[in-house]
């Protein structure tokens, strides 16, 4: 059944979340605090054009809002730990909604697989993990196959070299792109 409510015309420049309005300077702050989490509050206002007090209290806005989810240090895995990467595509054998909860519930569990994404296709699920090396890696599929018998097949990659990483797109360029649409 269709929805007969006209959709939420959004203003010039502005990018829409949920409820919440986001104005050019809404970006600029996030864009900023993307890249620069560090970054001092007054530093933050004057990069933007806004007093402190004003600066502060958009962040608090957006913080509220749940548009600033967290802050997070990025840090090089590899400069600590001698870690290996692997992305795994997964093919279950049945498709029951039983079925992916179990797959996703065994999921949330293990430590070494650090992302999971459901996938429209031929795969289901692409998996990242991070183990010590090739061995421990294969102990975490074995254990996989033997807890989740819902599983397939599966295929391994091993990363090589990381070309370019981003923890998420910039929202500067979501933004724009959602202005032209």
């Amino acid at each position: 059944m269709r929805s007969t409510r006209a959709p939420r015309q959004r203003s010039p420049g502005k990018a829409g979340t949920g409820t919440l309005s986001l104005d050019r300077i809404d970006i600029r702050i996030l864009s900023i605090l993307q890249r620069e989490g560090r970054i001092s509050k007054s530093a933050l206002a004057e990069r933007v054009g806004l007093s402190p007090s004003a600066c502060v209290d958009r962040i608090g806005r957006l913080e509220r809002a749940k548009v600033i989810a967290s802050y997070h240090a990025h840090v090089d895995l590899r400069a600590l730990f001698d870690v290996q990467t692997f992305f795994m595509t997964v093919t279950l054998r049945s498709h029951r909604a039983s079925d992916f909860a179990a797959f996703e519930a065994y999921v949330q569990q293990v430590p070494q697989i650090i992302e999971c994404y459901a996938l429209g296709g031929g795969i289901d699920y692409l998996l990242k993990v991070m183990c010590q090396n090739v061995e421990a890696y294969q102990a975490l599929v074995e254990r996989l196959l033997e807890v989740q018998p819902g599983v397939d097949r599966y295929f391994t990659y091993i990363m090589t070299k990381a070309i370019k990483t981003a923890p998420q797109p910039p929202v500067d360029m979501l933004a724009e792109l959602g202005a032209r649409h």
